[in-house]
């Protein structure tokens, strides 16, 4: 079931509203460099409104995106076992350090040296 019109205009007045939030501390930051004032914190109706716009995107959001569909790989991967689904042969190698351990390897190694 798709998304409300309330719930999707709550989404982008919070959304807006974080916005205003952001531009409001800029300007809070910029007179406070005007008047050579130092920083200590924002104003509390800045924090106010941060947060609560902040609440209002993250449920709106969440009520925007819709239901979540659970993954299941077992209905793409119920005909294949586990060694067709764990194969990887790209990275297999076959011209590895083990070869030197090998009886026949050095046996062939020494036949050269001769």
């Amino acid at each position: 079931m798709g998304a409300s019109f309330l719930e999707k205009s709550v989404t982008i007045a919070a959304l807006f509203s974080l916005l205003h939030c952001a531009y409001s501390a800029a300007q809070h930051r910029f007179y406070l460099r005007l008047t050579e004032q130092p920083f200590t914190h924002l104003p509390l109706d800045i924090v106010v409104q941060t947060l609560v716009s902040l609440v209002a995107l993250i449920y709106g959001a969440s009520r925007v995106a819709g239901t979540l569909e659970p993954i299941r790989a077992d209905i793409q991967n119920r005909r294949r076992t586990w060694d067709e689904v764990g194969s990887c042969l790209s990275f297999s190698t076959f011209d590895h350090r083990s070869r030197m351990l090998s009886p026949i390897h050095s046996a062939l190694r020494q036949d050269q040296d001769e």
